[in-house]
């Protein structure tokens, strides 16, 4: 890679010395420049990131450890309701000063060092995308939608019932009504 990195998750690491246990820290909070998550639930674009860690030099090129907490939005799956979620994700990542020479066919591109800086916007959006649940909930307690009406079953703490027909036999449900609905059989 050539130029300068222009992402505001990119941190210089040109005070880190290249001997294995140099260790600077970092804290940081930067708005994230993307939605970062799934279709029901993501942290929103501007909404803060912060980052508390790590970067420790080691032989091949860094290694970035750091605790990510930001603040997701998104949908219940059950009631469809608006939620909160707070996310607490880790990640840990090697950077490299250059592709490694035993570098695998069908491994991953490795994450590189570029101009003394390191990118960690893709290993954040990584970190947080499996932190995110797959079916959020507002609550364990959440009851969700009738499937039949479509109300919030918790509106109706006695619950209610709809009359389910059987559509093989709703045409005998129009021969009653026909009849008068009499019950006389004949």
């Amino acid at each position: 890679m050539s130029g300068s990195i222009a992402s505001e998750f990119a941190i210089s690491i040109h005070d880190l010395r290249r001997q294995p246990g140099e260790m600077m820290e970092i804290n940081r909070s930067f708005p994230s420049p993307e939605r970062i998550g799934i279709d029901i639930i993501a942290i929103e674009v501007n909404t803060e990131i912060s980052i508390s860690g790590k970067v420790e030099s080691v032989s091949t090129g860094v290694l970035a450890s750091c605790q990510v907490e930001a603040i997701a939005t998104g949908e219940c799956v059950r009631c469809l309701d608006r939620l909160t979620l707070p996310i607490h994700a880790f990640i840990q990542e090697l950077f490299y000063y250059s592709v490694p020479l035993d570098l695998e066919e069908d491994e991953d591109e490795p994450l590189l060092i570029s101009d003394e800086n390191i990118d960690l916007l893709a290993p954040i959006r990584d970190g947080v995308i499996l932190d995110l649940p797959l079916t959020p909930h507002c609550s364990e307690e959440c009851l969700g939608l009738c499937p039949d009406c479509g109300e919030k079953v918790a509106l109706n703490p006695g619950g209610h019932v709809h009359q389910s027909i059987d559509p093989r036999w709703a045409a005998l449900g129009k021969l009653e009504q026909l009849d008068g609905g009499s019950g006389q059989e004949g």
